[in-house]
């Protein structure tokens, strides 16, 4: 099974420009926006963070740790990056307990800046957007690059799916074609996780036809796979027939009783603009919910991603 390579289906020149992303950790920064509705009354808290280097489900973990909960009861809108300098909302279910002293939280690399009393908990997708604030190192660029920025400014980029969605070299695709045959069993979370790049997959299949056809502009919404359900635009002909080429999956959907869902197949940052200075590229730009940074980046450029480069050994002699 194949996973995306952006730059080949793209409907920019990506052999217009390149450059080396999240060189360190403050060259990728994302806020959530969020604006809660907080009753400062309640039995749940809810914590702005700034976390540098850690994902948002590792901070929850040591969030239900630290102050003695249930996984369970730590929530969070949205999956943030690792290697990012990142701001989100976490919530705390506290019940009767006495607030503990938030400024004495150690968690590496994580620091609370205000909070909150709620009646509720926090949950997925609750944020309406992110705003990214990006840096590219090494960056050159030939003529011709800059007017596909304001292209994708004006009129947008096609929504696909990320590689975050599907795992290292696709392995949340390899395990759930395991977890359909019964080859393997998988925890709540898990199901989850592999429906989710299963319909992303399928989802990014019916885009990719749709930017090979030149009309992605104009194709409105595509579909997140799933029984009909009320309210929601059936699947035409054509998106059966991507189901019909994959059987496995259509019945795995099926049988989790997943519901349809429909996803634009085009997304316009909102706010975006960028800064060029020597050998550095500075953007920012707002996404909705759900919407990739790095789908826009591949889409236009070649990407050097420093996250991903193996981590070198310290020489003889360095201090560890």
């Amino acid at each position: 099974m194949t996973v995306f390579d952006l730059r080949l289906d793209s409907p920019f020149d990506t052999t217009l420009a390149s450059g080396v992303l999240k060189q360190g950790a403050a060259d990728f920064k994302v806020e959530e926006l969020l604006s809660p509705e907080c009753a400062e009354a309640g039995e749940h808290v809810w914590l702005w963070l700034e976390k540098t280097g850690q994902n948002s489900e590792f901070v929850a973990r040591q969030l239900a740790r630290a102050y003695g909960v249930r996984d369970m009861d730590v929530g969070f809108s949205g999956l943030k990056d690792r290697h990012a300098v990142t701001r989100q909302w976490f919530s705390i279910y506290l019940g009767k307990r006495p607030e503990p002293d938030w400024q004495s939280l150690v968690i590496e690399g994580v620091c609370v800046l205000a909070r909150h009393r709620h009646l509720r908990k926090l949950r997925r997708g609750e944020h309406r957007a992110n705003r990214f604030s990006i840096v590219l190192r090494e960056f050159t660029a030939e003529d011709g690059f800059f007017k596909i920025l304001e292209q994708i400014r004006a009129q947008g980029f096609p929504n696909y799916f990320g590689d975050q969605r599907f795992g290292h070299a696709g392995q949340n695709l390899q395990r759930a074609e395991a977890w359909f045959e019964g080859r393997i069993k998988v925890s709540r979370s898990q199901r989850a996780m592999y429906l989710s790049a299963v319909r992303a997959w399928l989802f990014n299949l019916n885009l990719r036809r749709e930017v090979a056809a030149g009309h992605w502009l104009q194709a409105g919404e595509g579909p997140l796979y799933g029984d009909d359900a009320p309210g929601v635009l059936g699947l035409s002909e054509t998106e059966r027939g991507v189901l019909v080429e994959h059987p496995l999956f259509a019945k795995g959907i099926h049988q989790n009783r997943m519901s349809l869902m429909r996803r634009p197949y085009v997304v316009v940052p909102e706010a975006m603009s960028w800064r060029h200075e020597g050998d550095m590229l500075q953007l920012e730009f707002t996404l909705p919910a759900g919407a990739f940074a790095t789908t826009l980046l591949a889409l236009c450029m070649q990407v050097n991603d420093a996250s991903l480069r193996p981590q070198q050994q310290p020489s003889a002699g360095a201090e560890l």
